[in-house]
């Protein structure tokens, strides 16, 4: 009598799931896409305005679903608010390395100046959303987050003049506000004059060293006349 053959269980199938086309993984981002959306975006803001700026698009270049920024930026408002709290976040920052900088209460204005001017000059069109863009005219009500990064740089430069009055080296007699306000707009203007003159420089070391040269020159004159 033949033995009866073993029986034996069938193996299983491992079945794959088939991966997302290309396209279907539009729809999924790894990653901080809040960050890569603004960083992209104040990109397109330099180099083509805010005219160009589009939620769609930039989601297009970031290759992710074109509904994927709104989560995060609702409406194209909402990212420009972002962009112009960051740029005042940059000014915050500025003004605390200015502060740092020196004990010496005229090399901190300086410093605040030269600061001021090159973050400027490097971000023209977003700073242009910072001081008269169209952020206050829309209607739509200022982030808690704007507000408070607004605040912050302003008083980063109120607190630096304020330090030079206090140690007798800046005009006491002019209230703190008017006399940061009065220095403050002579940087800027200087650097909206200034900015296609930086641009066509950027290739030229020997121009640039002649420009930042004539920047501590106006720092100067700016610096006389707010001292006692």
């Amino acid at each position: 009598m033949k033995p009866l053959k073993k029986q034996t269980t069938p193996k299983k199938t491992k079945t794959t799931t088939p991966k997302p086309s290309v396209n279907q993984s539009a729809g999924y981002h790894h990653g901080n896409l809040r960050e890569e959306v603004l960083e992209h975006s104040r990109k397109v803001l330099e180099k083509t305005g805010v005219s160009s700026l589009s939620l769609r698009d930039i989601a297009s270049d970031l290759g992710v679903s074109h509904t994927a920024p709104y989560r995060h930026f609702p409406k194209k408002m909402d990212l420009l608010q972002a962009l112009v709290a960051e740029g005042f976040r940059e000014l915050a920052d500025a003004m605390k390395r200015a502060w740092d900088s020196s004990e010496d209460p005229l090399m901190k204005v300086r410093k605040a100046g030269e600061e001021y001017i090159y973050l400027l000059l490097n971000n023209p069109r977003r700073t242009e959303l910072m001081f008269g863009g169209e952020i206050y005219v829309s209607g739509d009500p200022l982030s808690n987050d704007l507000r408070e990064c607004g605040d912050e740089a302003y008083m980063g430069m109120f607190r630096i003049v304020e330090y030079g009055q206090n140690q007798l080296v800046l005009k006491k007699s002019v209230p703190t506000a008017t006399l940061m306000m009065s220095f403050w707009s002579g940087v800027h203007g200087f650097a909206v004059l200034n900015e296609r003159k930086w641009k066509s420089i950027q290739s030229s070391l020997e121009e640039k060293k002649s420009f930042q040269k004539e920047v501590l020159q106006i720092l100067e004159i700016m610096i006389e006349g707010t001292r006692l």
